[in-house]
Formats: structure tokens, sequence, C-alpha cells
């Protein structure tokens, strides 16, 4: 016969998958947290072994904003019925920011068949195709800003700049969004400076996690970022701009026993033939500040 596989062999081969893994008992508590969830999730498994997976912790949910911790946990309804599943999520990270992810549920049985649990196992998912070559190459010059991790203002020109000469060759529609984030200030006037960093990364990170990999976000200014969204129109740049709405206001950062949490103006823009940086983000900038109270206004078509 051939020989039986121990647990910890089991566990060192989940210990080894880059992906992360965790597993729930029937209720929902927490067993295992394998290094791939402590690297994608920033919990490290001494934070979480012990407790239920619904405790304040990864709150998945989908594009919407729709929390999918309850009667929609699909780990719950592969306890109920059996079936394996697979969504396509947005976790929270511990950080605060909200990251794409695809879950993949399946359930544990005992010798007998009986369903004694569920193992969720999730990686980070893309928005959109693979990054162009000659883009990709150039966000490795990329200098970034120290409190969000993202391009800084030099070096969002430089590839909003590149964006405009791949234009001038090839004229694929892109747009251009100014993003302002909403009080600012009343929040470092509350919390301080650290809060304002904190909450600044979390921003930054939830935003580049929801634009594509060929698309570029920033830090323009103190309380703005500018995001470049590349082959698409005015009806998907406002897509892409209401779930960058909504899932920055999903976010939160865990500050003393409670979580910080902020909302975004948005207004955007699409290029136009002869458009330089200067009038493309100026446009987009405009469409920001005219404060118009409905979304669909603060994106200006060509």
């Amino acid at each position: 016969m051939p020989e039986q596989v121990s647990q910890e062999t089991y566990r060192a081969i989940l210990e080894g998958l880059p992906a992360g893994v965790y597993v729930v008992d029937r209720d929902r508590r927490i067993m295992l947290w394998n290094s791939g969830a402590e690297k994608l999730t920033g919990y490290l498994r001494q934070e979480v072994i012990g407790r239920f997976c619904r405790d304040d912790l990864l709150i998945h949910c989908d594009e919407n904003q729709a929390c999918l911790c309850g009667a929609a946990c699909p780990l719950q309804q592969t306890m109920r019925d059996g079936q394996p599943r697979t969504a396509d999520v947005f976790l929270l990270h511990k950080d605060g920011q909200r990251v794409p992810v695809n879950v993949r549920a399946v359930p544990v049985r005992d010798d007998r068949g009986a369903i004694v649990g569920a193992a969720e196992c999730f990686d980070k998912r893309s928005i959109l195709p693979a990054a162009d070559p000659v883009l990709r190459e150039l966000s490795q010059g990329e200098s970034l800003d120290e409190p969000t991790g993202l391009p800084d203002r030099p070096a969002t020109l430089a590839c909003l700049r590149a964006y405009l000469e791949s234009y001038e060759a090839s004229p694929v529609p892109f747009g251009v969004a100014s993003i302002a984030v909403d009080s600012l200030d009343l929040l470092r006037h509350r919390d301080g400076a650290n809060a304002v960093n904190a909450v600044l990364y979390a921003i930054g990170q939830t935003l580049a996690n929801t634009l594509g990999p060929n698309d570029t976000i920033g830090r323009w200014s103190e309380e703005r970022f500018l995001a470049v969204v590349t082959s698409c129109t005015a009806a998907s740049l406002l897509r892409t701009v209401s779930l960058m709405k909504r899932m920055v206001g999903s976010a939160g950062v865990p500050w003393w026993g409670d979580r910080l949490s902020v909302t975004l103006s948005v207004g955007g823009a699409m290029v136009r033939p002869g458009d330089t940086p200067e009038t493309l983000a100026g446009r987009a900038e405009a469409a920001l500040e005219s404060s118009l109270p409905r979304l669909e206004d603060s994106v200006v078509v060509a």
C-alpha cells in the first residue's frame, strides 16, 4: 500500500503555495492561515487563528460594495451545499486598502464524507489585461511618492507625456481622472499627520488595485491623485471612476480602535488631438473644480 501522507506534509504543501489559503471549521472559525494569506492580506497567522472570518477581517465585497460576509459568503454557501465556488471580490487589507482577488471555496470533509469546514484559496487579480511592454519599461524608472508608494508628480507627468506621444502615433482614446480626497484637512486636524499618511497610503493602493496594469495612478498634489485610464471611452472612464469611488468608500484604516475612511471627488476628461499634459490634466482638474453634483457630469467628453 502507498505510504499515507502526514498532516505535516499537507501543511508544508499549503505553506509553500504562493496563493493565500485559509481553512475554517463549521462555525467559520479560522483554523489555518498560510504564508500566502499573510502576504496578500497583511495579517499574520497569530492575529487570525481562532478568530471568525466574519470578525471585521477581510470583509469581502463585490464591485458594488455589497458585503459578502453574511448569507452571500462563498465559504458559508459551500458548507451549506457542498459545491465549490469561485468569485471575483475585493478584500480589505490590514492597512486599509481594497485588493481585488479571485477566491475559490471548497468544502472540507471528514473520513465519512460529512462537511466539517471549508477552505478558501485566493490570488490577487488584475482588472484589465497585461501591461504594454513600453509602458511597463517606463514605469520601472518611476520616482515614488513616499506616503502613498505611488509615482510622484514628475513620474506621473512623464507617463502622461508618453501616453500622449503614443496617442499621436496611434489614436487609441484614453482618459484622465483628477481625484481629490475630501476633508483631508479635517482629518489632519482631528487625527494628526500620521493618520493622514496612513489614509493616503490606503487610498493610493486601493486606486492602483482598481486600475488595470496599462493604467497609471500617481500623486499629483497634497490632496490629489491623477489617473490615466487607457483604451477607454467616456462611458468606460465613468465606470472606472465610479468603481474607484466605491472601493475607496469601502476601504478603511484601523486607527486606535476606530476605522478611518474618506470619500473622493473626481473630475475626468478624454484626450483630444493636440493635447499636451497641461491641457488634458487641466480639463480634468476643471471638471473636478466645477463641483457638479452628479458623477456623470464630472466626466468631460471631447
